[in-house]
């Protein structure tokens, strides 16, 4: 008979390459380990290790095996995830995930903001990208998030929408930011550039923009996050077309911004799976980071 216990042992060995460790990580002693092994061996008609003195090895069909088992302890793992998710909306936690250019600038001041509210629940965090986002809240891992990426209907429904345009971002001191009126590809001709991530939708629309102008689009270097662009441009690597979140960021270390033309755009929203009216506390945070949204200085 194939026990749970028995895939754990073999789990263990597998992760830590060895049954020392292996019975570390389960807190249990070397030959109970190696019982456990050789008795799935037997209870499954397989060779799942060669043998060699103190050394096992994975066999082809212990290594298929594998796969196998840590789908079914992926599929585990979020079952007891699922159930902390509800025990937490029991006691009061409300789970957002957001986009970085999100969380790393407006989201800590709306927290506090949000935080100060009578009977306001426990916020939990996750500052990731939209795709992995949405993935938590197809997984029901979370309340509402903010993403540039619409989910598919199925996974989620939008509960607000946030439009937005670019702007130019300069380190200090540069040529360009004593002019006036909004940069241009024509005026970045050429100019040294903190691009984007290649392929992402706002590096394609921004190259596109130069290539329209018959101006030079010149990499000085290439990053994931807005928010990292903004850092590089303070050290001098060049300038960046970013969110009007990372902007006013950038602005409040002693960069500029200034509006950029053609219209990039960097538009995002906020979507949830569970229905509720207007003035429950997910509701109440959307509206809070709405606000703060619209502080944001206008072209």
């Amino acid at each position: 008979m194939v026990t749970h216990r028995m895939m754990e042992a073999f789990r263990a060995v597998m992760q830590a390459g060895s049954v020392t460790r292996a019975a570390g990580m389960l807190n249990i002693s070397q030959p109970s380990v190696s019982r456990l092994l050789a008795d799935l061996e037997a209870g499954l008609g397989l060779r799942l290790f060669d043998r060699r003195g103190t050394r096992l090895t994975a066999t082809t069909d212990g290594i298929e095996l594998y796969a196998e088992v840590e789908r079914s302890f992926i599929g585990l793992a979020r079952v007891v995830d699922a159930a902390a998710q509800i025990r937490t909306r029991h006691a009061g936690v409300l789970s957002v995930a957001t986009m970085p250019a999100l969380g790393n600038t407006l989201l800590p001041a709306v927290l506090r903001d949000f935080r100060a509210l009578r009977g306001a629940p426990v916020v939990r965090l996750h500052i990731v990208p939209s795709q992995q986002a949405l993935g938590m809240l197809a997984q029901r891992r979370c309340d509402v998030v903010f993403s540039s990426i619409a989910p598919a209907a199925e996974i989620g429904r939008q509960v607000a929408a946030f439009p937005m345009r670019g702007r130019g971002i300069l380190p200090a001191g540069h040529p360009l930011a004593t002019a006036t009126g909004p940069l241009t590809p024509e005026a970045l001709d050429s100019v040294p550039m903190v691009a984007l991530a290649a392929n992402s939708l706002v590096r394609v629309e921004t190259e596109r923009a130069f290539a329209q102008r018959g101006a030079a689009f010149r990499v000085a270097i290439e990053t994931m996050q807005a928010f990292s662009a903004a850092q590089l441009v303070q050290e001098g690597f060049g300038c960046a077309v970013v969110d009007p979140m990372t902007a006013r960021a950038h602005e409040a270390a002693g960069g500029v911004s200034r509006p950029f033309e053609p219209a990039i755009d960097f538009s995002f929203g906020a979507y949830a799976w569970r229905p509720g009216d207007q003035e429950d506390w997910m509701a109440r945070f959307v509206a809070a980071v709405a606000a703060a949204v619209s502080s944001l200085p206008g072209d």
